[in-house]
């Protein structure tokens, strides 16, 4: 009995989970930047994802091409110049740098419409130690439910890139080595699954349809060649595919794999987890591409976020198959884990009507 309600208990969690996030679904926003010294002077180009930078700032009436967007932020350039005062704050030893909003226009990365926005800070000298803190789109605004920046930063002979997310605000210059690099972007590979639901359920489907331990490695191991693939395909400038049309697809992917459990219909699985393996994948890129330019630091940086996700499927896999074991040694067995099985399914076919038709 102490069985059966810790796995109940587990399945609830999944539930009210996936309300939460069925309920008011944005997809997860990343943000791009590159932060250049020059002299006092330090240029921050920004870009950010004009819908949710819309929702956070009064942009006026809503913009259907380029044209209007550029204008839009361009009547915008005081109210986005407030917003950002202390959202993104350069400082040298310690006193801040004076910031000014000097350009803005409108970009695309994998056809989404991005603002770029070019910050200047005049800074009290050019020598001492350098600190960024950004905190755009936090949590308390509610904009999105998660935000990412890759940054890529040059000051004097200190170079390389780093990530602010909702637990990293703060970067030194000159405190980034190669491996607290590796270590931040394997982090935020194990994040990106384990907090992505979508992610996650996906993985449980795979885990309630498998009947051996051998066959669960199997199905999995093909999961992780796929989405490995597709990183550095897209990585490679190979591939680009919108995430409008990506993220319906990754929420089919979830129904079809728990229907096929459902009906007994996995001999198949093998070639069905690679196919939509890619378009995971796909998924997983997005948060990452930070440059079209390929280099021995974004290698390693892609190495490391793939390592982090598949630590990150590791602990759900050991979270959850011995649950599903304990299960299916009961007389309960059948009913449970088909009930937990339809969860997954009902929720997979809802993010998909709710992304493909509702977007």
């Amino acid at each position: 009995m102490r069985r059966l309600l810790t796995f109940f208990g587990l399945l609830a969690a999944l539930a009210l989970a996936g309300t939460t996030a069925a309920s008011a679904h944005v997809i997860a926003s990343t943000g791009y930047a590159t932060v250049t010294q020059d002299g006092s002077q330090v240029n921050f180009q920004l870009s950010l994802e004009y819908a949710v930078l819309a929702r956070a700032v009064d942009l006026g009436e809503p913009a259907t091409d380029d044209g209007q967007r550029a204008k839009a932020l361009d009547a915008a350039k005081p109210a986005l110049e407030t917003y950002l005062h202390d959202r993104v704050i350069v400082s040298l030893d310690g006193a801040a740098c004076e910031p000014e909003l000097a350009t803005t226009s409108v970009g695309s990365r994998a056809s989404t419409p991005y603002a770029e926005l070019g910050l200047t800070y005049a800074c009290a000298g050019d020598q001492g130690t350098f600190r960024l803190q950004y905190k755009v789109f936090g949590d308390n605004e509610a904009v999105a439910d998660d935000h990412t920046n890759l940054v890529e930063y040059h000051f004097g002979d200190d170079s390389g890139r780093t990530v602010f997310d909702r637990s990293h605000h703060d970067f030194t210059v000159g405190d980034s080595t190669v491996a607290s690099s590796s270590l931040q972007f394997g982090r935020m590979g194990v994040e990106h699954i384990l907090l992505g639901l979508d992610h996650v359920l996906f993985v449980v489907a795979l885990i309630l349809g498998a009947q051996s331990l051998k066959n669960l490695l199997q199905v999995t191991s093909m999961f992780t060649v796929a989405h490995s693939v597709t990183l550095v395909t897209t990585l490679l400038g190979g591939i680009t595919v919108p995430a409008i049309v990506v993220e319906p697809l990754i929420a089919l992917s979830i129904a079809f794999v728990a229907v096929e459990n459902l009906l007994g219909s996995t001999r198949h699985r093998l070639p069905v987890v690679f196919g939509f393996g890619l378009l995971h994948g796909l998924g997983f890129a997005g948060s990452l591409r930070i440059t079209d330019q390929v280099s021995p630091e974004l290698l390693v940086s892609l190495l490391s976020f793939n390592v982090g996700i598949e630590t990150g499927q590791a602990l759900l896999l050991l979270a959850v198959f011995p649950l599903v074991l304990l299960i299916r040694r009961s007389r309960l067995s059948v009913p449970v884990v088909r009930s937990a099985t339809g969860v997954v399914a009902a929720f997979g076919t809802f993010w998909f009507v709710e992304r493909f038709f509702l977007a």
